[in-house]
């Protein structure tokens, strides 16, 4: 294969940028149109938002598996094999995502209770949250289908099925909430009910389109190898998936340590993370073109070409993030000031900008390390490394802190610890080639 420049891994990675860009929009006109609605329907939106992004989260994980297969045998030529475990993967997130639909139902109710919620905006929530699980397989479907593109270098496709999606998604969440065309009004509801059936669209319009192979790469057969390619698809893509699940547990655990601090500190940190939301997406975006350059070399037999992948994906991604870390920290107050007027939470969120700053140059390196650790298979290694990191840094000190009574920045600052331990050790495992020798080409 050729060297990747970073021209190349740019052009790899915006159209994914502006995909998860789409996704996040999504979610702020909902919350955006609930706000119009009253302060339980914001409660509700953002509950609902919350447990699917904690779905979705470790549904990312899971298709690791994909991103690394696919790019593996689209790298060494082998079109077919792409296409039978791309559509395999698709077969096996929809029936995970029926799945965990049929098994999430009957517990609606208590998993929306760990919010806390006002009677009238639990209720509320319920529905919300019934009807975004329910329609949660097509929107996991969109997800797989992304990544399995995105592992043949086509990110464009993606990036034509998030606007299509989110377009379709809100257009239809506002006819459904609000009885457009005839239809009765449905109320918050409305928004899950259209944000699914714009997904089932979408999974329609790609789905034909690829079968039909109107698009870079077609479907295969996913019956030859069934068992072995489900197999391997399965055992990469569980570590990745369960080291989601650990990440949330962690965090809504530190949550409840913050929640002691008051209602400014813990409203500091939700503003914190939507100012970080941004940075995340672009550094999640280049971990998607580190996976897909890493498996594509090693599938190619260019083991030292998808090293320097790696590498100089995560110097790109670097670069952008120390760019955005002095542009944060020279706009601190200003970005402040613009997120909300009350002034003890401005005093507080200055501080904690510039300690987003200096972990923003740390998520990069994690990222886009622990991408290139995916596409080369090794998915168990980021998995304990985030399992140890959380363990110290959201649980173990924060618990500590909160009984000494240490100032509410240290608790902020643990993010810096969490990037830091992450970041150094994914970095030390992908510099020393452990995963080159331990690469199987035939798994």
């Amino acid at each position: 294969m050729q060297t990747v420049s970073t021209f190349n891994i740019w052009r790899l990675t915006w159209p994914t940028i502006l995909s998860n860009m789409a996704f996040m929009l999504t979610g702020l006109v909902f919350l955006k149109i609930a706000g119009g609605m009253g302060i339980d329907e914001v409660a509700a939106v953002t509950t609902g938002q919350r447990l699917f992004f904690i779905l979705f989260a470790v549904m990312m994980g899971l298709s690791s598996g994909t991103t690394a297969l696919v790019g593996r045998y689209w790298g060494a030529g082998n079109k077919e094999l792409a296409g039978r475990v791309a559509a395999l993967s698709v077969i096996i997130f929809l029936v995970d995502g029926l799945l965990l639909s049929f098994v999430a139902i009957p517990f609606l109710e208590p998993l929306v209770s760990i919010f806390s919620l006002t009677p009238e905006a639990q209720a509320l929530a319920v529905d919300f949250v019934y009807y975004t699980v329910l329609l949660a397989p097509p929107l996991l479907i969109v997800l797989v289908f992304s990544m399995a593109f995105r592992a043949t270098g086509d990110s464009k496709t993606p990036l034509w099925a998030a606007v299509v999606g989110a377009l379709l998604g809100v257009y239809l969440g506002i006819v459904f909430t609000y009885g457009w065309h005839g239809i009765e009004p449905m109320g918050l509801s409305g928004l899950a009910i259209g944000n699914g059936v714009g997904a089932i669209i979408t999974v329609i319009i790609f789905m034909l389109l690829w079968v039909l192979g109107a698009l870079s790469f077609k479907p295969a057969n996913p019956l030859p190898g069934f068992v072995q390619n489900g197999r391997d698809l399965i055992k990469i893509g569980m570590p990745a998936a369960f080291e989601q699940v650990f990440f949330q547990a962690g965090l809504l655990v530190f949550l409840v340590f913050l929640a002691s601090y008051g209602n400014a500190a813990f409203a500091t940190y939700g503003i914190g993370l939507s100012i970080l939301g941004l940075m995340i997406v672009i550094a999640f975006s280049f971990s998607i073109s580190s996976a897909t350059l890493v498996s594509q070399h090693l599938g190619a037999g260019d083991k030292q070409g998808a090293y320097n992948a790696g590498w100089r994906t995560m110097r790109t991604c670097l670069y952008i993030m120390i760019a955005g870390s002095l542009m944060m920290s020279l706009f601190a107050e200003e970005i402040a000031r613009f997120m909300i007027n009350d002034p003890e939470v401005i005093a507080l969120i200055v501080p904690f900008i510039y300690i987003i700053s200096c972990s923003l140059p740390l998520m990069g390196i994690e990222f886009s390390m622990a991408g290139a650790l995916r596409g080369a298979g090794d998915t168990r290694y980021p998995m304990m490394v985030t399992i140890f990191s959380i363990a110290l840094s959201r649980v173990l000190v924060p618990f500590v802190m909160v009984q000494v009574g240490a100032d509410v920045m240290w608790l902020y600052a643990t993010s810096l610890l969490d990037f830091g331990i992450k970041s150094s050790l994914n970095m030390r495992r992908f510099r020393k080639k452990a995963w080159i020798q331990a690469y199987n080409p035939n798994h």
